[in-house]
């Protein structure tokens, strides 16, 4: 009789979320095969302007590596960490944790983006596009190296591309250069003229930010619009803004994924990470990349690209454990069972 009653709730386990488990997976692969087609726009429209891909840094031939320096360069950046965030899988980890945070549906998610990671910043937008989300953007124009650095290629040209050619249907609504004076991240001279060409171009409004001693300012400022019209179901960090993050400590010692907690900061110069966990809004924040990738089985800087395929392991993985602890639980229920109706049992 037990044996039975093991049977029918293992086979619920196994199966009962089945469908369920199944439409979120073919979520994330219609995420990740929209961001491999806009990966590729971006590609086809880099060569198409005069500009190589080194296969020597981006060996996968993607055209989303920029360049070690230029002058929209705002800081160092790794560029192990940017080749493994071309991985397209990426939009399915973004789509994943958008729904572990509670979106849905036509919900507010409020984007930060920055040109250090166009490959994420797709994912993200992917991610909303099949969530069928409205995203509220903000986006800087300014590259840590390797990121979206060259001149006439920036993210704000990549993301224009993208929206022309319906990979994606929202776009940003402000954008700055990107850079943060004070904390020497800024850009200067040349970077400034060719930033705002590319925010000419693009056609959103310009945030003026960046200037000695106006942090504090560009952070509240950035926090009102985001909260304008009521608060988003989930922020969505992607890069090091400085206005993300703040001028504080506490930032070095932020997670990475879903954030469950913050470090406690109550300096005037905590960014919008920590002003929007306060307001109760979850926040996802894309950082630390490499670190990121491992603990959700993703391959570092993987050549070839890999398949789009088993888009959420991690959460099967840990379906499978806890299946198999259950599983082991009524078998030694049952043993103890045994052992109470015949001393003499010492095996089933």
């Amino acid at each position: 009789m037990l044996a039975a009653l093991l049977l029918v709730v293992v086979q619920s386990l196994e199966y009962g979320r089945t469908p369920r488990l199944e439409a979120e997976q073919e979520n994330q692969i219609r995420a990740a095969e929209r961001m491999l087609k806009g990966m590729m726009s971006i590609r086809d429209s880099r060569l198409a302007l005069g500009i190589g891909v080194d296969l020597a840094i981006d060996p996968n031939g993607t055209g989303l590596i920029g360049e070690e320096y230029t002058d929209l360069t705002t800081s160092q950046g790794s560029l192990r960490a940017k080749r493994t965030s071309l991985n397209p899988q990426f939009a399915g980890l973004a789509l994943s944790l958008m729904r572990r945070a509670g979106v849905q549906k036509g919900d507010k998610v409020a984007l930060c983006l920055s040109g250090s990671f166009p490959a994420l910043n797709i994912a993200v937008l992917a991610a909303c596009e099949e969530l069928d989300v409205n995203p509220f953007i903000i986006s800087s124009v300014g590259a840590s190296s390797f990121g979206a650095n060259i001149p006439g290629l920036t993210w704000l040209d990549m993301e224009r591309l993208l929206f022309e050619q319906g990979h994606i249907s929202h776009r940003s609504s402000f954008v700055s250069l990107g850079g943060i004076v004070e904390t020497e991240g800024g850009i200067d001279g040349t970077g400034i003229e060719q930033g705002m060409q590319a925010v000419r171009k693009h056609g959103a409004i310009y945030l003026d930010e960046g200037h000695r001693g106006k942090l504090l300012a560009d952070i509240e400022r950035r926090e009102a619009l985001y909260l304008a019209g009521g608060r988003p179901a989930v922020f969505v960090n992607v890069g090091g803004a400085i206005t993300s993050l703040g001028w504080v400590a506490q930032a070095a010692r932020l997670e990475n994924g879903l954030l469950r907690k913050v470090p406690a900061c109550q300096s005037p110069q905590r960014g919008i990470i920590f002003r929007m966990m306060e307001q109760g809004v979850p926040v996802i924040h894309f950082l630390n990349i490499e670190s990121l990738a491992t603990r959700n089985l993703l391959p570092l800087a993987p050549v070839p690209l890999p398949p789009i395929e088993n888009m959420d392991r991690k959460a099967e993985l840990e379906r499978r454990t806890w299946l198999q602890v259950v599983t082991l639980g009524l078998w030694l229920l049952i043993a103890a069972w045994l052992s109470s109706i015949n001393p003499g049992a010492n095996e089933l």
